[in-house]
């Protein structure tokens, strides 16, 4: 085992109050260096995570702001006759659909490949061309409001009638060929498939139409008014904006890194640190790329990033209809813990200037204290030879250096009298063993059982009380020990009297604890059984309260759809007028009709044409009026049915009123059935309490019952064997005296 160096209180002193000084201050700083540190690393953490469900939630709401804008633009008139004239207007093209399109739109369009959709009207002066202008501008703004890479609409027949911007897929067939395997044909065939609002989408793949850059397409159903699908309208999403939407919320730098990856292992999104990986790139196997591939969320602190660099890397499986998307985050560590590298030289630094300041300090304060220590040290050496002539230095400080100088000063006083009185004594104790010697020969012959070992000669003035006390002692013993073997023979005969009445006793309490007993376990039951009774008829209270609240919810709930039916009823009576207008202008519409056929049969063969049309008004205006009348009787039979709901949703509520008023009283009888329940359930649980705490005390009076009973027996046998002990005593009053060594006499008596 290792020993400390023998090292001197001046030296030694010193060095532990140097230690100790910097083994607190490093600690210290240590402690508060790790809790700045894990404060750091938490904040780095939490920012890394805000910055990464930023990118989510913006993303999220890309997509969602997409569904929502390809749903409301299929549901709007302009998007059904976008579709319907196109397709009428393409099937009028004189020569070769396709070539007449592309040559107008593509070939000779005049500005660069990326810039066609700013070509509204080629002037050309066809069908195609007029629907065109009328209808570009609405989806070139669509497009550029919603960051799209292009819009699509197609017929049901897979022919793309429309596109913004004019690349290499317009007027190309999806329905079948190569075109149909593309992501814009699967989108498409799905959509034509769906249900109306139904959204169908295709993931980000390579697009051999635009040049194989990767595009992922939304595509939903256009219905007519008899709700039959017309066709099919499909947005590209462009990676540019979902890498802005991603990295919106990111800090400047190239050490952070957000992206998308499928649930194959391959980029959804390029990299926003340039030159790392592209759309369609497989990702390396990686431990946080490995948890993304299977839709698993988990932060991991330590990762090897895609650049090959040590990052902290955050993994969340995106929740997005039609996407198998895990968005994947790496910040590089060096970047993210910079401030705790400075942290720690500074903290370093620190540390050391702290203990070098406190090593010189402390050694001036332990010098300070060392040197009265040695000089006290000598003085105690001195002491312990004997010198008691030795000058104790620092009896005039006022610490406890000099309260000790002083009290050494004392210590050597009081060694001096020592001595002194050393001498004294040692002729008393001489004196005093021939005493001592005559006791011991006495006190023998009282431990062999010899009561009458008197002491006859006496001792010096200081001891002859000792001498007399010992003889009475003696004396009174003799007469004690006569009435002890009197009281043995008394206690042995009580104690046989004793027991058997305790014997006794311990039955009949035995018995009493067991009746005791089970009548506190009757009442516990039934303590249990009250208890169970109060809890049911608390939760009854409990529901019926909960009932009350439901139906006066239920009656909030009429009195809003009593509301709701007159603002219905008020609508149709609206509507009644509004069809009366449209029934006026079929009517009017009519009368222009027949004028117009009376000015074309005026014309002649000149205005034949214009007769057919009058005649075509016509038949629209009659068909309208038609349609005003039915839509108006309708909306009459729908005013007398919400009539009749209003009727009767107000008799629901005055039932519910009065439902309410029942409850209400059955809940009240409820609760005071509860709070008497509880009541006689807290009084029982009182008595099964003093049943119990009677029944401990009952079995504590039985033991100790069978305790008395057993002690009596065991007091019999002690009363006996007392009997036998004290007949070894001698009591007779012999001769037997002691007498001091005579030698020793007159030397006492001169003492």
């Amino acid at each position: 085992m290792l020993k400390a160096p023998k090292l001197s209180l001046s030296l030694k002193l010193p060095l532990v109050m140097v230690a100790l000084t910097a083994t607190f201050l490093v600690t210290v700083s240590f402690l508060v260096y790790r809790m700045a540190e894990q404060n750091i690393r938490q904040n780095v953490y939490f920012s890394h995570e805000t910055a990464a469900k930023a990118g989510e939630q913006a993303l999220t709401s890309l997509i969602d702001s997409v569904r929502r804008d390809l749903v409301m633009n299929a549901d709007q008139p302009t998007t059904f006759r976008a579709i319907s004239n196109f397709d009428r207007v393409f099937k009028m093209i004189e020569e070769e659909p396709v070539g007449f399109l592309t040559r107008n739109y593509i070939t000779d369009n005049p500005n660069a490949a990326d810039q066609r959709a700013e070509l509204v009207d080629p002037g050309d002066g066809s069908y195609y061309s007029q629907a065109h202008s009328n209808y570009h501008p609405t989806f070139l703004r669509s497009l550029r409001l919603n960051g799209y890479q292009d819009v699509y609409l197609f017929n049901t027949e897979g022919r793309l009638l429309y596109s913004v911007n004019k690349l290499d897929d317009f007027a190309q067939d999806f329905a079948s060929g190569p075109n149909s395997e593309t992501g814009l044909g699967r989108a498409y065939q799905a959509a034509l498939q769906s249900a109306p609002g139904e959204i169908s989408t295709s993931d980000f793949a390579p697009y051999t139409l635009t040049g194989g850059a990767p595009g992922a397409f939304l595509a939903i159903p256009v219905l007519s008014k008899k709700k039959a699908v017309v066709g099919v309208l499909a947005v590209q999403l462009s990676s540019e904006r979902i890498v802005s939407t991603l990295s919106a919320n990111l800090e400047d730098g190239d050490h952070q890194n957000i992206f998308l990856v499928g649930d194959d292992g391959i980029a959804r999104s390029p990299s926003i640190v340039e030159g790392l990986f592209n759309v369609q790139d497989q990702l390396p196997s990686t431990d946080h790329l490995s948890a993304a591939q299977a839709g698993e969320e988990a932060l991991f602190e330590t990762a090897t990033a895609t650049n090959g660099q040590s990052a902290i890397a955050l993994v969340k499986p995106l929740t997005i209809p039609g996407f198998s998307w895990s968005l994947v985050m790496e910040t590089d560590r060096g970047a993210a813990f910079a401030v705790v590298r400075e942290m720690r030289l500074v903290a370093i630094g620190m540390i050391a200037v702290a203990v070098a300041i406190a090593a010189v300090v402390s050694w001036f304060a332990a010098s300070r204290v060392t040197r009265p220590i040695e000089a006290l040290r000598g003085v105690t050496n001195a002491l312990a030879e004997g010198d008691y002539e030795t000058q104790i230095s620092g009896q005039a400080r006022g610490d406890e250096l000099g309260e000790l100088a002083r009290t050494m000063g004392d210590f050597r006083d009081r060694l001096k009298q020592a001595d002194e009185a050393a001498t004294r004594e040692a002729e008393a104790a001489r004196k005093t063993a021939d005493v001592v010697e005559t006791m011991s020969r006495a006190l023998s012959e009282l431990e062999r059982g010899n009561l009458a070992c008197d002491i006859k000669t006496p001792f010096v003035a200081n001891y002859e009380t000792l001498r007399e006390n010992f003889n009475h002692s003696l004396s009174n013993l003799r007469d004690s020990m006569t009435s002890v073997v009197d009281a043995s023979q008394n206690v042995d005969r009580y104690s046989d009297e004793q027991r058997s009445a305790a014997t006794d006793m311990a039955q009949r309490t035995e018995s009493a604890a067991v009746t005791l007993e089970e009548t506190a376990n009757a009442i516990h039951d039934l303590s249990d059984g009250v208890k169970a009774t109060a809890d049911r008829a608390g939760q009854v209270d409990n529901v019926m309260r909960s009932a009350r609240s439901e139906a006066e919810s239920s009656n909030t709930v009429v009195t809003s759809a009593v509301d709701a039916m007159d603002q219905i009823q008020k609508a149709s009576s609206e509507i009644s007028q509004i069809i009366n207008v449209i029934d006026d202008i079929a009517f009017q519409t009519n009368l222009l009709a027949l004028n117009a056929g009376v000015e074309a049969a005026r014309a002649g063969s000149a205005g034949s044409g214009f007769a057919v049309v009058a005649a075509e008004v016509r038949a629209l205006a009659l068909r309208a009026s038609t349609a005003a009348g039915q839509i108006k009787e309708l909306t009459n039979a729908s005013e007398s049915h919400v009539s009749h709901g209003v009727a009767m949703v107000g008799r629901a509520g005055e039932a519910l009123t009065s439902i309410i008023g029942q409850v209400t009283s059955v809940s009240s009888l409820v609760t005071e059935i509860a709070d008497g329940v509880k009541t006689q359930s807290s009084g029982l649980v009182n008595i099964n309490a003093a049943m119990r705490q009677l029944d401990a005390v009952t079995q504590q009076n039985t033991a100790m019952a069978e305790e008395a009973s057993a002690a009596s027996q065991l007091l019999q046998h002690e009363a006996q064997n007392l009997s036998g002990i004290v007949t070894r005593f001698d009591m007779d009053g012999g001769d037997t005296s002691f007498q001091a060594p005579y030698s020793t006499q007159p030397e006492l008596r001169r003492a």
